[in-house]
């Protein structure tokens, strides 16, 4: 590829691999889930997205499974790196995992780790597929993107039961961002090509894949996969899948829905991204994207002594969580927090990786960009909203760090504030001023300069 021009000019690539879970594979998702897979009821992949825009290469890698680690994401990134012979750097591969929670968790929350090593030595065979399908498609492209209102979910923390929601929860959660954004490349006509003939579609919106429960022991990339593989049927080139600020976002047909339900969904998100009226931005598409950073977010709590962790564990096991393991659960958290302490290693914040990721036409205002902020975290819905016009939130992305509930969901404690942190191994939630802290790394972020890296 050496042959490419140090120009505005853009450059795309596309592929997938299969990732579907063997039976006997850990599934990820659901603490109350009783068995491991036991089939598929569709195929899970890996898909590669390779950009070239000047002299910046880019590629992202999205994963239909539930979550992953930063170790594996890293590993990901230098096999990617290398199956595009080093067009990309490992520093410039991204990671975005689904959230399906009928597939894998590379996260370490679920499944033993001999099990979820083995599988991932799949995930990374396939990511390496994918990425030298993208290398041989890589040619010049066009970019058109486009927007609409898809109601999709609904905030689950304002049903009853859930949480204790204050007034000031409930009034900013009234609100969810439906939006459903689209991303397309086609390739440019030339000698021997298709005109207008499609590289990738990328779709971006926000809600967790959750329509199949805890009773499912298939395989399936749940509505967001299907959506994906309804695309590639129609137009023949890969759909990558963006969800993007749904940590307390669940989708309206309710979880545990039919997979009759959950498919028809998927094709009505597909038929929709379909429908987008997408402004076209030719050849002359820019690629820019900030340097990766980590983000330091406050918890909100700090044990100092061992009475401090027993006292927090009989807390926990007061709370109704539903899980017939919970007892089991919390005395390993506490156990783990006793060494923690012991070691003086307990954690009074948690790190999160944040990179910008925008796309651009050189003679658009900055009103027509479109930026993708990947977290490396599952952030509420209230972030996308307090967002500027054409930023587009991304979660599970590059590493899963744990939820980020606004100050306000805080007071009202429930599954993101009291249970999820016992299962990510940490002493608690990030407390009320991670808010500040988020929404001011995000700003600072999205302000990078043309082209950066």
């Amino acid at each position: 590829m050496s042959d490419i021009p140090n120009n505005h000019r853009l450059f795309c690539g596309a592929g997938k691999a299969d990732i579907t879970l063997p039976p006997g594979t850990p599934m990820g998702g659901y603490a109350n889930r009783l068995f491991s897979c036991k089939g598929m009821l569709d195929p899970l992949h890996a898909r590669a997205l390779l950009l070239r825009s000047g002299d910046l290469s880019l590629l992202i890698l999205t994963l239909d499974a539930l979550a992953i680690n930063t170790g594996r994401a890293r590993m990901l990134a230098t096999a990617a790196s290398h199956a595009c012979s080093g067009l990309v750097q490992p520093s410039g591969v991204h990671v975005v995992c689904s959230h399906t929670h009928s597939g894998a968790d590379l996260a370490g929350l679920f499944g033993d780790a001999v099990s979820i090593n083995r599988y991932f030595e799949q995930v990374r065979t396939a990511a390496y597929d994918a990425t030298q399908q993208a290398y041989a498609t890589f040619a010049p492209a066009q970019a058109s993107w486009g927007e609409t209102a898809y109601p999709l979910g609904r905030n689950r923390r304002l049903r009853p039961g859930h949480a204790q929601v204050s007034a000031v929860e409930r009034r900013q959660g009234e609100s969810i961002d439906h939006t459903l954004t689209v991303l397309h490349f086609e390739r440019i006509p030339g000698p021997g090509t298709g005109a207008g003939q499609s590289l990738a579609t990328l779709f971006h919106t926000a809600c967790h894949p959750v329509c199949l429960g805890p009773e499912n022991v298939l395989a399936s990339g749940d509505f967001a996969g299907i959506a994906a593989q309804v695309l590639e049927a129609q137009t023949g080139a890969p759909a990558l899948f963006f969800n993007g600020a749904c940590g307390n976002v669940t989708p309206l047909i309710g979880r545990g829905s039919s997979y009759t339900a959950t498919h028809e969904l998927g094709e009505s998100v597909a038929r929709a991204v379909i429908e987008v009226d997408r402004r076209g931005a030719g050849n002359q598409t820019q690629l820019s994207v900030s340097s990766p950073s980590l983000v330091e977010l406050p918890l909100g709590c700090h044990f100092k002594t061992p009475a401090d962790i027993v006292q927090a564990a009989a807390w926990l096991l007061q709370q109704d969580t539903g899980f017939t393991d919970w007892p089991a659960v919390v005395h390993a958290w506490q156990q783990r927090m006793l060494a923690k302490l012991a070691a003086s290693i307990m954690p009074r914040a948690i790190h999160i990786p944040l990179t910008a990721i925008r796309f651009s036409r050189i003679d658009l205002r900055p009103q027509d960009e479109l930026t993708f902020v990947l977290i490396g975290a599952e952030v509420f819905n209230e972030y996308q909203l307090w967002q500027p016009p054409g930023v587009r939130l991304v979660g599970y992305a590059d590493g899963e760090g744990c939820y980020i509930p606004t100050a306000a969901a805080l007071e009202g404690g429930g599954y993101e504030v009291n249970t999820a942190p016992v299962y990510y191994g940490l002493p608690c939630a990030p407390g009320a001023d991670a808010e500040r802290a988020l929404l001011s790394a995000i700003g600072a972020t999205i302000q990078f300069p043309q082209g950066s890296l």
